[in-house]
């Protein structure tokens, strides 16, 4: 029988979000992997935390609780794809403004084009 825990190198669940809060505190979200692996050397974390954010998938990540829920679910055995990507908020569609014929503005008689090879 063994005395040592089943997996020592992974923190708890439930601790993630707490630990990589203060390593990520200053990263600006939207943020690739590569940025998340970065801000963590910069921060000078430990071993094990580092090992943590290596087990992260490619992809852009829009917020520290999408980090810490895609950690969460690799490290439970889940499926990534679960954890969805939360995307930017959608911008609401706006419909061109649409002038008037009259009120448009006419073209000036005397204007010159613009020379197309450079001047001497």
């Amino acid at each position: 029988m063994s005395t040592r825990p089943d997996s020592p190198s992974s923190p708890p669940a439930a601790g993630i979000a707490e630990r990589l809060a203060a390593v990520l505190g200053d990263l600006t979200f939207p943020a690739q992997r590569w940025q998340v692996l970065t801000v963590g050397d910069l921060y000078g974390v430990d071993t094990t935390t580092r090992s943590l954010l290596e087990r992260l998938p490619q992809r852009r990540y829009h917020s520290l609780r999408e980090v810490a829920a895609v950690l969460a679910a690799v490290l439970s055995g889940r499926p990534v794809a679960e954890v969805g990507q939360a995307g930017p908020p959608p911008t609401p569609r706006v419909a061109p403004r649409r002038v008037p014929v009259g009120s448009r503005p006419q073209h000036a008689v005397g204007r010159r084009s613009v020379p197309s090879a450079p001047v001497a």
